[in-house]
């Protein structure tokens, strides 16, 4: 018997669900790191533009504003995907949790109805 069964009170969702806890902490980190990424982008999508208004010459200009682009694609790309494979990483996770759950509800429910049929066996003898 735990310490949360002795005396009556509700156990804290992460404790009760560990690997649950784990993977969410991880999708939060995750989720932030994506989010910079995506920031990111978003400034050199900016600065690509902004370049146009600098008097540089045009091969310069055109080098600057194609590197800003191709690293304003590439942190979006990166961001994107992250998040994308975080969120499908913590839907399976929630899939297996709610499967383990209906698992031992089963396996739980079969070990109440086999301790009844024990115990007037135990009493007879």
């Amino acid at each position: 018997m735990s310490e949360y069964e002795r005396t009556d009170r509700r156990v804290p969702w992460r404790k009760a669900n560990p690997e649950a806890y784990a993977e969410l902490k991880r999708t939060q980190g995750v989720i932030g790191h994506s989010s910079v990424l995506m920031v990111l982008s978003l400034s050199l999508i900016g600065t690509s533009l902004t370049l146009g208004y600098l008097h540089w010459p045009g091969w310069l200009e055109t080098s600057a504003r194609l590197g800003a682009s191709g690293a304003a694609v590439g942190c979006g790309a990166v961001g994107l995907w992250r998040l994308v494979r975080t969120l499908l990483r913590s839907v399976r996770a929630a899939i297996r949790m709610r499967r383990r759950g209906v698992e031992g509800m089963a396996q739980g429910a079969t070990v109440e109805e086999s301790v009844p049929e024990t115990a007037p066996a135990a009493e007879s003898s």
